[in-house]
């Protein structure tokens, strides 16, 4: 795997937060603080776990590695975020050539490399990628121009898009001007209208229906939403998805069906072009549960 080279890459690193625009006039909304706090926790998770390679934080992993606020500023929130590494180049070796200071770039450079490719998606353009001999490295052509990025800037990539499409939300419906993490001295990741722009792709949904046997996981009876595993086997491919309900149906069948291993559900794929494969399943659209 190929590493930046950082000059001193375990010194001490202090990531500067600041969210502000019209929802913060009267102080700080704790939803939008606490979910773009959350979010920025995740990117840099995402980046955690894409350079060792794992798919899950470990409890020892966060008493290991974590961010530290020591205060919030009001007026806008704004604060200062410590990257806390202790210990991890015991369980994780090659983190010694890494440290807070890789952790920051890996997150920045990934940041780069959705941009590219996202904007070239909105130009109508789906990316390329190839790799070098060894996986080190990888190129992705957007049909206008070849970049060159670290290997694992393309995992951390696809894990962070989640993250980058909520931050962007907010700034969507104009409650939020932007969000910014970092300052000049070292690299910023900044988010605003044009940015929301960029990760907003738009979604259709098919009309032919899928049977899915699956296992509903979680549902919110106020907003009709909720998220599902998909079972092997099935035509749609095995992971967790989110879902919507069609029409005014008894909420309460969803309900039970949570108390449930398996359960059988019509319905319709919403979809989304990637840059990663041809298409992505953004929900599904529930018809209805099998009795």
């Amino acid at each position: 795997m190929s590493l930046i080279e950082l000059e001193n890459p375990n010194a001490p690193i202090s990531v500067h937060f600041k969210m502000d625009g019209p929802g913060f006039k009267e102080g700080i909304p704790l939803h939008l603080l606490t979910s773009g706090l959350l979010d920025f926790q995740s990117l840099l998770d995402k980046t955690y776990l894409g350079l060792t390679q794992r798919k899950r934080l470990s409890r020892d992993d966060r008493l290991r590695y974590y961010l530290l606020s020591k205060d919030i500023t009001h007026g806008s929130a704004e604060t200062d975020l410590g990257i806390v590494l202790t210990g991890i180049q015991t369980a994780f070796p090659f983190f010694s050539a890494l440290g807070p200071t890789g952790l920051w770039e890996y997150s920045k450079q990934t940041f780069e490399f959705l941009k590219l490719v996202y904007s070239s998606m909105k130009a109508g353009n789906q990316p390329t990628y190839s790799w070098s001999g060894d996986n080190s490295q990888f190129q992705v052509n957007t049909g206008t121009q070849t970049n060159t990025y670290n290997a694992p800037v393309f995992n951390i990539g696809q894990m962070s898009v989640n993250n980058y499409e909520s931050l962007v939300k907010p700034i969507e419906e104009k409650v939020v001007d932007f969000v910014a993490f970092g300052d000049p001295d070292i690299g910023a990741i900044k988010l605003d209208a044009s940015t929301a722009e960029i990760f907003s792709l738009p979604s259709q949904i098919e009309t032919t229906p899928l049977r899915l046997r699956c296992e509903i996981f979680d549902f919110n009876k106020f907003e009709n939403v909720g998220k599902l595993h998909v079972n092997p086997g099935e035509p749609a491919k095995e992971g967790d998805y989110r879902f919507e309900v069609i029409g005014d149906q008894d909420v309460t069948l969803f309900i039970e069906a949570m108390l449930r291993k398996q359960v059988a559900v019509n319905c319709l794929r919403e979809i989304a072009p990637n840059p990663f494969s041809p298409e992505k399943v953004v929900r599904f659209q529930v018809i209805n549960i099998e009795p």
